[in-house]
């Protein structure tokens, strides 16, 4: 397989995991430890902030899967 094939698989899957984790993180965050401490609003922010941090870190992971397969094809080839 191609090392640029199996890195958008694998960056797809480190998206969704990356995805995961910061909504659970989301959730808990604003449904559980600040569930009646915060307002209505103060919830749609912090929830607006984690949607940002989401979408953010998908380049990200991108970057580095794309970056370390590429760096490991080299190295065998």
């Amino acid at each position: 397989m191609r090392w640029w094939l199996r890195a958008i698989i694998f960056s797809v899957i480190f998206s969704v995991i990356w995805v995961g984790v910061v909504g659970v993180v989301g959730y808990i965050t604003t449904d559980v430890f600040l569930a009646g401490k915060i307002t209505q609003a103060q919830d749609h922010a912090l929830s607006e902030k984690f949607g940002d941090l989401a979408s953010s870190g998908i380049p990200l992971v991108w970057f580095i899967c794309f970056l370390a397969l590429w760096i490991r094809a080299r190295r065998t080839s």
